[in-house]
């Protein structure tokens, strides 16, 4: 039996942990309440996982440019950054 690399179900095992994390995320968005990280309620819509937090910050800022979003968060997973936005 091969076993394959699935990006998206990963990503939904990581979603759990997401804002339970220490580290601060780096949009201003979230809120951070003693050591745990939460994810504003108006940025409820996943988007998509990065390998840093740079390219998270770049995906987002891409997406408000766009319009397609008026915010987003870039949190931190155990691997990998997580991007959320309010639509």
């Amino acid at each position: 039996m091969t076993t394959r690399f699935r990006p998206a179900a990963l990503a939904a095992a990581v979603l759990g942990s997401a804002c339970l994390l220490a580290a601060a995320p780096a949009h201003a968005t979230t809120v951070t309440e003693g050591t745990a990280v939460r994810v504003l309620d108006g940025d409820n819509v996943y988007r998509d996982w990065f390998v840093s937090r740079p390219r998270c910050e770049t995906a987002g800022q891409g997406g408000l440019a766009r319009g397609h979003w008026e915010h987003y968060t870039c949190s931190p997973g155990t691997v990998w950054w997580h991007l959320w936005t309010n639509r």
